[in-house]
């Protein structure tokens, strides 16, 4: 499952153009995985278990401000996927 989660985020930002930049991936495992992004002036960090919480929060590089965050558990793998589009989708669009 985290290699598909791996896939989908790769190929969605590559499919969205928009200057996200994938500074770290690291899989640990079947359990885990996690992605720090960077577009501008702002870090997003996505975390994602294996039984399908979501983690997800962004920051101001400058300020440490933080924008946006959020921790949400999933029944399947549908609704993981459509909540990690909309938050890099989000993340796309901060200026």
């Amino acid at each position: 499952m985290l290699d598909l989660i791996k896939t989908l985020i790769n190929d969605y930002i590559s499919e969205l153009n928009k200057g996200i930049a994938i500074e770290s991936e690291v899989i640990y495992g079947e359990n885990k995985i996690e992605y720090a992004l960077s577009n501008d002036d702002y870090m997003a960090s996505i975390s994602v278990l294996s039984d399908y919480t979501y983690d997800f929060f962004v920051v101001e590089i400058m300020s440490d401000r933080t924008f946006m965050i959020k921790t949400k558990q999933f029944d399947n793998l549908d609704a993981l996927i459509t909540e990690i589009k909309s938050s890099i989708l989000s993340f796309s669009e901060i200026k």
